[in-house]
């Protein structure tokens, strides 16, 4: 709730909705809730490696950063990416650099370790590394991190704003520290453009959650876009990618949309998704 009181107050101030994008993530990064800024999920060698996109729907630029280790906000950067750059993505110690030219300070990466993170990873180095999926699936190993993964997932925010058209200009934005034990490098969908977000004034707005190595396999944000452009209803269109995306890769995600008409739509095939905005709660998908 905070995240969308965030949201609902930059735009109330007159400022851009990219604006509002990157403050509601930055809520959501301070909160050690969640899986993005402080609280993130520890890599292979016990490091937190950040990464965040956000788009605007039309004029489809976009801002995305990875592997991010030592900025407290990684959606902030993402948005100066899209405004000072002509450039999509940028990575690791290029988008460290170009952080600290912006402007943003650097803070020391242990500052954004969770206790419960350090525990969470002595455990299963102690176990002896072994699949991390698989060992943090388990009740008596997840609980070492205070709440299983999936409950502590990437965060993300879609924004619908009505235009002198009769239609809505479309944002999105996403940000996560990626799965606990990942190799070190690891990039999932989270800053690739259509994978874990999308925003297409002509289809829809999206943000994903989930396994990221599946919603990148499918598209999964541009997927549901498309759909919606298609003339698909946003919920409609979430519930056949998470279904498109278990049969084809085995995966899991939640996603959240709004579309070109102001329609909204939210769903997952996860145990749950956290979620706050206009519809009602999200479907459970059965897969």
């Amino acid at each position: 709730m905070a995240a969308r009181a965030k949201s609902l107050e930059v735009l109330g101030q007159g400022c851009h909705p990219l604006n509002a994008v990157a403050e509601t993530l930055a809520v959501m990064e301070n909160d050690p809730t969640f899986d993005a800024g402080h609280g993130s999920f520890l890599n292979e060698n016990g490091e937190v490696e950040l990464d965040a996109a956000i788009m605007e729907g039309a004029t489809l630029r976009t801002g995305s950063v990875c592997c991010l280790s030592s900025f407290e906000n990684p959606g902030r950067i993402a948005l100066a990416v899209l405004r000072k750059t002509e450039h999509v993505l940028l990575a690791g110690k290029g988008a460290e650099i170009f952080a600290l030219k912006q402007g943003f300070r650097k803070v020391d990466s242990r500052s954004l370790i969770h206790p419960r993170e350090i525990l969470a990873f002595e455990a299963w180095v102690a176990a002896g590394k072994p699949d991390a999926k698989i060992f943090f699936a388990k009740p008596e190993n997840n609980s070492l991190a205070g709440a299983t993964p999936e409950k502590r997932g990437t965060v993300g925010v879609t924004i619908g704003v009505l235009n002198n058209s009769g239609k809505y200009n479309l944002f999105a934005g996403t940000s996560t520290g990626g799965t606990p034990g990942k190799m070190a490098g690891r990039v999932g969908d989270v800053p690739l453009v259509g994978c874990g977000f999308y925003a297409d004034n002509e289809g829809a707005a999206v943000s994903c959650t989930g396994w990221g190595e599946g919603l990148a396999r499918i598209v999964a944000a541009k997927s549901v876009s498309d759909l919606c452009r298609a003339g698909q209803h946003p919920q409609q269109a979430i519930e056949a990618v998470l279904r498109d995306m278990y049969r084809r890769t085995g995966g899991r995600g939640g996603l959240i949309a709004v579309d070109f008409l102001g329609r909204t739509g939210a769903g997952y095939s996860t145990p749950e998704m956290a979620f706050s905005g206009e519809t009602a709660l999200p479907t459970s998908v059965l897969i």
